[in-house]
């Protein structure tokens, strides 16, 4: 029989004294009155695709987060226990990408939901962003600057193929060929069956008058997914594919195949080799086909 001593009270008494305090107050009510945020919502981390938010709130309480690119808030997180003191992470996100959230909470008894306001945080780039964003420089014609945010993702990984031939995409554009050439060739040798590499494999070979090997590389492109299209800048796809296939055909005198190549992107060009007054491209009259079949498909380079 276990005899209940005055210090075996008093060291019981102790421990549950230690033991509330270490977990902290938890008011639980059950009227009817809703609860209140106390301690407004805190991102206290954030990476390239995580962030963990902290709040309190007066009593316990549930919670959801609504969250996503925008105030529509298209993702939702729930913490389904009841507690004060709320921290929860959530993943999977965007690098490099602003977000919206708020706060819902209903305590013990369901009274809610209280609305916190709308806040935002911003993820951290990444290999993947920092090429991502590179391109909506690109797009809008500002390639140094793509090119340094894609030589921070090399940085970060020399060994990722789209990096590589992302870089070397804008070299052409700024006149360095020679180490487009290279870095296309790298990139090829790290992942073969990129089309983003292909492509630029495909275009450097017809700028250094190689049809047979633009051909190679375009064929394999179409091979793998006909109608392809870069994710990061949607001017660059299979139109650009069809197009060199195009005016390599032509360079091999092979206008049948140079004219089913231009349908296949610009299926409204009109031209037929046996009717002269189809030989018409934007207004401009031409004398023979060759010439007005190159001439519809550099009007389709520019403007398709």
């Amino acid at each position: 029989m276990i005899k209940i001593t005055r210090f075996t009270l008093l060291l019981f008494f102790i421990i549950v004294i230690v033991i509330s305090f270490r977990c902290g107050k938890i008011t639980y009510t059950f009227d009817n009155t809703k609860p209140a945020i106390s301690r407004a919502p805190e991102v206290v981390f954030v990476d390239d695709t995580s962030a963990t938010i902290v709040f309190e709130t007066n009593e316990a309480c549930h919670a959801e987060i609504k969250y996503g690119i925008s105030t529509d808030y298209d993702s939702v997180f729930i913490i389904p226990e009841n507690r004060e003191y709320h921290q929860f992470t959530i993943g999977a996100l965007v690098p490099y990408m602003e977000y919206h959230y708020k706060i819902y909470v209903w305590d013990f008894a369901d009274n809610g939901p209280v609305k916190s306001d709308n806040y935002t945080f911003h993820t951290l780039h990444n290999v993947i962003s920092l090429v991502r964003e590179g391109w909506n420089l690109y797009a809008a014609d500002d390639f140094s600057g793509a090119q340094a945010l894609m030589y921070e993702s090399y940085h970060q990984n020399p060994n990722r193929a789209e990096t590589v031939a992302s870089i070397a995409w804008t070299q052409i554009r700024l006149d360095s060929l020679h180490e487009a050439r290279i870095n296309f060739t790298r990139a090829y040798s790290l992942n073969p069956y990129l089309p983003i590499t292909l492509t630029g494999l495909a275009l450097v070979a017809q700028i250094d008058q190689k049809p047979d090997s633009a051909i190679f590389y375009c064929n394999q492109v179409i091979s793998y997914d006909p109608f392809w299209v870069l994710e990061h800048n949607p001017v660059i796809s299979y139109k650009n594919v069809r197009l060199i296939l195009a005016e390599c055909f032509f360079q091999k005198g092979q206008m049948a195949n140079a004219q089913r190549e231009l349908d296949l992107v610009w299926e409204e060009n009109g031209l037929d080799p046996n009717i002269p007054s189809t030989w018409v491209v934007n207004s401009a009259v031409y004398n023979n086909y060759e010439t007005a079949l190159i001439a519809a498909i550099n009007y389709a380079k520019d403007n398709l």
